[in-house]
């Protein structure tokens, strides 16, 4: 049975893919060899392999550095970490 978080290293690129997808229920999931970003409606999440992430909701956005993503599906959120600050984005 599937654990409902985890933690994964950005480098981790099979792990993200497979954690979004999984997060990106829903919504539309497009994954490349260097990006991968899930679609909920006017929200946008995406992820690049060199560790930038972007964020994107109808107030906010959100474009940075990450060197962990921590997705808690029961609660619809990803949570990117890096030493400056720390980004939470939530499934609308």
């Amino acid at each position: 049975m599937a654990t409902d978080e985890a933690t994964v290293d950005i480098t981790d690129w099979d792990a993200i893919t497979t954690e979004l997808e999984r997060f990106c229920d829903g919504g539309e999931l497009h994954v490349e060899s260097d990006t991968a970003s899930c679609e909920h409606g006017d929200a946008v999440f995406t992820v690049y392999a060199n560790g930038r992430i972007t964020g994107e909701m109808p107030l906010h956005e959100f474009d940075g550095e990450s060197e962990t993503l921590r997705f808690d599906h029961e609660a619809g959120t990803i949570t990117a970490k890096s030493e400056e600050e720390t980004y939470t984005f939530e499934k609308p």
